[in-house]
C-alpha cells in the first residue's frame, strides 16, 4: 500500500504549489516605475515569468516597460 502512495505525494506537492502561486497572482499587482501604471498579470504569466529575490520579470501593458518588479499585495476593501 505504501508503494502506491509514493508516486502520488510529488503530484500532490506540485498541485498545492501551483494553487499557492495562482492565489498569489490573483491577490497581487505590479506598479510600473516608468509610467506609474498599476496592472495585474494573468496567472499563466505569473506562474511562468522569471523571478528572483521576490521580484518577477513582467511587462507593463501601458508603456511596454519590461523589468524585474516586486508584486504588491492588493488592499482588501471592506
Amino acid at each position: 500500500m505504501a508503494d502506491q502512495l509514493v508516486p502520488i505525494v510529488p503530484l500532490i506537492i506540485v498541485v498545492v504549489a501551483i494553487l499557492l502561486v495562482a492565489y498569489r497572482a490573483k491577490t497581487s499587482h505590479f506598479e510600473c516605475p516608468a509610467c506609474g501604471c498599476l496592472f495585474k498579470v494573468p496567472v499563466s504569466v505569473f506562474l511562468t515569468s522569471y523571478h528572483m529575490l521576490g521580484k518577477r520579470n513582467v511587462t507593463c501593458p501601458h508603456c511596454g516597460y519590461r523589468g524585474m518588479l516586486p508584486p504588491i499585495k492588493d488592499d482588501k476593501e471592506s
